[in-house]
């Protein structure tokens, strides 16, 4: 059995098996489902060669096929990078795909009803989300702003642009934005309801992703990073 070439191959199947799932769902190749399972073979694989690098490349007598092992665990690194920091960041997160900093009334999309597929995820917000939530993110919630409703808005639009969101939709106390993710370019949508007050105004955020049961964390970062940026 030849070690060297087998973990070479493989190591190039795992990139291979990288790319081509990135971009088959990105051009619509296949169902995402097919281009996550690529990625999760992809690591599996990337794996595989890395550790036949490490357990062989000082027992392989010949210059070439140590040369060989070692080129593979480089061509290997890629497919487990990302793969371990899509695990990494997704460790403990619940099984849900939609955040709201009002759990009770979250704010309600206009435009994303047109944007989306029907076989997109669904944009009630329901009560199993509204408990699931609540225990992995007891700190995602409304907040003030001492700025009356117009110019608040016209802040969360600015903050928004720059956090590299789509802002597609805009009414008085509304926002609709959208953002794709890097790898994979899964859309979530975003809504902000800026609700006039005595001393200020209410912002609420919602961010919902399109596919998916779980979206690793990531609405939840999305709305932490925005109101950070909105109170700095």
């Amino acid at each position: 059995m030849n070690i060297p070439s087998i973990s070479y191959k493989v190591a190039i199947a795992s990139l291979v098996l990288l790319l081509l799932g990135a971009a088959g769902v990105r051009l619509h190749w296949f169902h995402f489902q097919i281009g996550l399972l690529m990625f999760s073979l992809a690591g599996m694989l990337s794996f595989s060669s890395i550790f036949a690098a490490a357990l062989f490349t000082r027992r392989t007598a010949s210059a070439a096929g140590r040369r060989q092992l070692s080129l593979a665990s480089i061509i290997a690194l890629p497919a487990i990078i990302f793969f371990s920091l899509s695990l990494y960041s997704g460790a403990g997160t619940p099984l849900i795909h939609d955040i709201s900093t009002d759990t009770q009334n979250p704010p309600q999309f206009i435009m994303a009803l047109k944007q989306r597929e029907p076989s997109d995820n669904s944009l009630e917000y329901t009560a199993e989300n509204r408990e699931l939530q609540q225990q992995a993110y007891p700190n995602i919630h409304s907040f003030p702003s001492i700025y009356p409703q117009e110019k608040a808005q016209a802040k969360a639009i600015t903050i928004a642009e720059q956090l590299g969101w789509n802002v597609y939709y805009q009414e008085q106390g509304h926002i609709e934005a959208s953002v794709n993710s890097f790898w994979f370019g899964f859309t979530d949508d975003i809504v902000i309801r800026i609700t006039q007050t005595s001393s200020g105004s209410i912002i609420d955020l919602r961010s919902a992703s399109r596919v998916g049961k779980g979206d690793l964390g990531e609405n939840a970062k999305r709305i932490k990073l925005f109101i950070e940026e909105y109170l700095h």
